[in-house]
């Protein structure tokens, strides 16, 4: 796990994005802030991450709003738009020239549906990224040879779920897997509770996600995956998976270092990690492990 200075704001500035939608008094807000910031003391720690503060924040959230989802609605909404374009989807990754490299950068760039990292999301820009990343993003070569030669030989994929509509293309590439490597057992892993606008196992289940494959909640309650918080029955997969396709930004920030089981699938949505990876904002990373990038 790491967390960066400049984070500690962004997750402030986001949590009161998201108060104003149930907290709409100022003076509700401002007590808010408040608590949230003494319970964030012990937090502010190289050693944490970003998605563990946002996880106390929307817990002190949820106690003063008595609000348990504050994107419920938004999340059904991305989540039928990309049922509605899941077979415009799959026909277009079929006709690619690479199937299954075209899934992986489509089910990677729809982690651009991210209310955590943009306050407001445009349904027409996500699907012009999404298109320009299929016909202009290459993901590097040794590690997509070496995430499916890994999963040739161990016919094991543990998915760690992000984002409400990006599900959707995760079918996609569950399905191009399953076309390459017919034995493959996947399991997919979402949130144990609504935290942003993170997918839930009744978010998985509504666009049929469980129908291609097994889908267990994590039990984590933060929008990321620390597995040593996480439900027992997790954690006894997690620390079995041979190789585990990690997606989403806070994914990868609370990640263990050094773990090459791991296979990061996300997009870079801020400067602060921009500048850390020595990437532009808007690239699809395709990375196995990782390590400090302070």
């Amino acid at each position: 796990m790491e967390l960066y200075p400049s984070c500690v704001t962004c997750v402030m500035n986001n949590l009161l994005h998201v108060a104003e939608r149930v907290l709409p008094d100022p003076d509700d807000q401002m007590m808010l802030l408040r608590e949230v910031m003494e319970r964030i003391g012990p937090e502010l720690k190289t050693c944490s991450s970003a998605p563990v503060l946002t996880g106390i924040g929307y817990s002190v959230l949820r106690e003063m709003s008595g609000v348990e989802d504050p994107f419920l609605e938004v999340k059904k909404e991305f989540n039928e738009l990309m049922l509605g374009l899941e077979d415009s989807y799959q026909d277009l990754v079929e006709n690619m020239e690479d199937p299954l490299h075209a899934a992986l950068v489509a089910a990677g760039s729809a982690n651009l549906i991210d209310f955590g990292a943009f306050r407001e999301i445009q349904s027409e820009r996500v699907m012009q990224i999404l298109s320009h990343h299929l016909e202009n993003t290459r993901l590097p070569g040794e590690t997509f040879a070496s995430f499916l030669k890994l999963l040739q030989k161990r016919k094991e994929l543990l998915i760690l779920c992000d984002n409400c509509g990006e599900i959707v293309l995760d079918k996609i590439l569950i399905r191009e897997l399953k076309k390459i490597i017919p034995d493959l057992k996947v399991i997919c892993a979402v949130r144990g509770r609504p935290i942003l606008n993170d997918a839930t196992l009744e978010d998985a289940e509504a666009v049929g996600l469980d129908k291609l494959c097994h889908v267990m909640s994590s039990g984590s309650e933060i929008p990321g995956t620390i597995y040593r918080e996480c439900h027992s029955s997790f954690q006894e997969i997690f620390l079995k998976s041979p190789v585990i396709l990690a997606k989403g930004v806070g994914n990868f920030e609370c990640a263990d270092f050094h773990d090459e089981r791991i296979f990061f699938l996300f997009i870079v949505k801020c400067r602060t990690l921009s500048e850390n990876l020595k990437v532009p904002e808007s690239t699809l990373v395709f990375q196995k492990g990782r390590g400090s990038l302070l």
